[in-house]
C-alpha cells in the first residue's frame, strides 16, 4: 500500500501584484509558454455585505513572462518539463475563511481532523513573501462547499 501525505499546493507566484498558485505549464508550437494560474474567488458582495457565490478556485491562461517568482517558492517541478499541470486541494471554508483541505486526519477511533492550507501574503510581517500556513482543526468546525471533489483528499489515520 502506497504511503498517504496531505495534499500539496501548486507553487505561489506573483501576477499583478496579486499572488495566485502556478497551476500548470504549457509551450505551444506555435507561441511562448504559457502558465495556468488560479485563485479563491469569493464572489462580490451584495447590499448585505455577504457574498453572492460560495468560494471556488478560477483561473486563467497567462505568459510566463508575465508571472514573478518567488524566492521562498520550489519551482522544480516546471523546470524542464515543457507540459505539466497541478492540482489544488478542494476548499472549505473555517471560521469564515476560505481553505484548502489537505487531509482528514484521524487521532482516535472517533476524533477526526481537518489539515487546512492558507496562504499567508501580510505585507507588514514579510514582504513579498507570501507563504503557505497549515494547521489542524476539528474536522466538524469544517464546511464543505457544494461543487468541490473530496474524493482526492488523503485519509490519514494516527497509527498508520
Amino acid at each position: 500500500m502506497r504511503d498517504l501525505v496531505p495534499l500539496p499546493l501548486p507553487p505561489l507566484v506573483i501576477y499583478r501584484s496579486a499572488v495566485v498558485l502556478w497551476c500548470g505549464k504549457r509551450t505551444p508550437s506555435d507561441g511562448p509558454p504559457v502558465a495556468d494560474i488560479a485563485w479563491v474567488y469569493s464572489g462580490d458582495s451584495g447590499d448585505s455585505g455577504e457574498p453572492l457565490c460560495a468560494p471556488a478556485l478560477v483561473g486563467t491562461q497567462v505568459l510566463i513572462d508575465d508571472i514573478d517568482m518567488i524566492d521562498s517558492q520550489n519551482y522544480d517541478v516546471f523546470h524542464s518539463a515543457c507540459s505539466r499541470t497541478l492540482t489544488a486541494p478542494p476548499l472549505v471554508t473555517h471560521e469564515g475563511a476560505s481553505l484548502f483541505l489537505s487531509a482528514w486526519w484521524q487521532s482516535g477511533p472517533r476524533m477526526w481532523w481537518a489539515g487546512l492550507l492558507r496562504i499567508v501574503d501580510d505585507p507588514a510581517i514579510s514582504p513579498r513573501r507570501p507563504r503557505v500556513v497549515g494547521r489542524r482543526v476539528p474536522a466538524a468546525e469544517v464546511q464543505r462547499l457544494d461543487g468541490q471533489d473530496y474524493r482526492p483528499v488523503p485519509r490519514l489515520r494516527a497509527s498508520a
